[in-house]
């Protein structure tokens, strides 16, 4: 990751011979020196680094003129935590010299190089763990994807126990963004840290979560503290990773947004991601999007640097595609409850191939040959389509793909049992017995029972 540093110079100097005096020791720089009346010109200064300098004076050439001059200089780096800068050396008179010095780290990282629209799986408690994210990954990628959300304060007082594995990640999932959530700024910046040790892409605030659990500290609760809000932006910050935000249009109404979501625009975040609701609102009544072209102009008006990203009802990468082409100035699309319906919804039209190239793949973390008593590619049934046949062959395979990630990964979670089968419904679904089967699914107590009863399915599927 390069981090792009900018010094910002600001110097006020009242005295006689002001356009005689030199500067050198400029950082990215060296030694070189320019005298002061050569900026005020029209001279361009070159440099392999951008500068910038700015010379205002309000009566050049004056014995006793006031001037301001300000430089900018932008260094791009492997490196965040950059050494102070050199102080400026000022030969010849220096009567009345009074400089300031800013030190400004921005990072040139994944958001800056992603597709427009960009595409993120939404980060779902109990759901977006390091299993199913690999399960979407072969099914069709999106183009970010987030961690569940994880509590600074907690980790912070019991560590790993507390977050119940849900910073568990591969070598192979990036760009991978970390989203923390909690009340306490120095709770936040500890945990930012850790998350960066771990080899995230990016941090990512939940200020939206309505959960009861959450609202106690975090989540949607900081809309109502917005002092808090700025100051655990402030705080993740510190950990040197690009700092994103995801939230609602507001707590109670949704005439709250304008003050709320200008306040999350002026912290300089990396992206904003709107659940197009208020806390209230859960996922109740549609999402607002008559208001998507507003939120633009806003974020336009106050950051234009802040990429934005909706949310809300976004049923697949096609439903996505057309709110980008009706609203110009989004950014991205956030699809969550989508994937339930369609595990496929991230899949580009080119990916709708066959279920060999949509399942399998080396990059997966776990390789298998089928178990025995597994059923192999069966010929097509007369008396049902095709395409219907195709469709919950695919399904099924990502569902053995499932049981194989979650008996790899157990040791690791220690999730119980119970917790995979609120994932049956994606996979178990449009296809004649669904019902039936899915019942059948809700009664097994391990892995080895679902595989049994699939097995023994009258209706063809496929394995990998």
């Amino acid at each position: 990751m390069l981090y792009k540093t900018r010094y910002e110079y600001r110097y006020i100097y009242r005295g006689p011979n002001v356009f005689n005096t030199e500067w050198s020791g400029l950082p990215g720089l060296g030694d070189r020196a320019f005298e002061v009346h050569r900026l005020a010109g029209s001279t361009p200064v070159t440099s392999t680094e951008m500068t910038q300098w700015r010379v205002i004076s309000p009566s050049p050439g004056s014995r006793d003129s006031l001037v301001a001059v300000f430089l900018t200089v932008e260094i791009n780096s492997e490196q965040n935590r950059l050494s102070p800068p050199t102080p400026l050396i000022l030969k010849g008179e220096s009567e009345g010299f009074s400089p300031f010095c800013d030190k400004i780290t921005e990072m040139t990282s994944f958001w800056d190089n992603l597709p427009q629209p960009f595409f993120i799986l939404a980060p779902m408690e109990a759901v977006t763990d390091v299993v199913f994210r690999h399960v979407v990954k072969r099914a069709g990628a999106p183009d970010v994807f987030f961690t569940e959300f994880a509590n600074a304060t907690g980790w912070v007082h019991a560590g790993d126990k507390a977050i119940a594995g849900r910073l568990v990640k591969t070598d192979d999932e990036h760009p991978l963004v970390a989203q923390i959530w909690g009340g306490e700024p120095g709770d936040m910046e500890q945990f930012a840290t850790h998350c960066a040790k771990l080899g995230f892409d990016g941090i990512d605030i939940n200020m939206g979560c309505p959960a009861k659990s959450a609202i106690k500290s975090g989540g949607a609760a900081l809309i109502r503290r917005p002092d808090v809000a700025v100051a655990a932006i402030a705080a993740a910050k510190t950990a040197g990773l690009p700092v994103s935000v995801k939230t609602r249009l507001g707590y109670t109404y949704v005439d709250e947004w304008r003050e709320w979501l200008t306040t999350i625009l002026q912290q300089d975040i990396v992206n904003l991601t709107i659940h197009l609701r208020t806390k209230k609102e859960m996922s109740k009544v549609p999402a607002h999007y008559e208001l998507i072209d507003d939120i633009i102009k806003l974020r336009d008006d106050i950051a234009p640097q802040t990429l934005l990203t909706i949310n809300g009802d976004i049923r697949d990468r096609t439903h996505g595609e057309e709110l980008f082409r009706a609203h110009p100035g989004l950014n991205g699309i956030m699809i969550g409850r989508g994937i339930f319906s369609d595990p496929f919804c991230f899949r580009r039209a080119v990916e709708l191939s066959s279920v060999e190239e949509a399942v399998t793949g080396a990059s997966s973390p776990v390789s298998r040959t089928p178990r025995a008593g597994e059923a192999t590619r069966k010929e097509s049934s007369e008396t049902e389509d095709s395409s219907t046949i195709h469709h919950k062959s695919e399904l099924i395979a990502l569902l053995y793909y499932h049981l194989d990630l979650f008996d790899h990964y157990q040791s690791t979670l220690g999730r119980p049992y119970e917790t995979l089968k609120r994932f049956f419904k994606i996979y178990i679904r449009d296809f004649d017995g669904a019902k039936e089967l899915r019942d059948q699914l809700m009664h097994t107590k391990t892995t080895d029972e679902v595989r049994s009863i699939l097995a023994h399915n009258d209706r063809p599927h496929y394995t990998y």
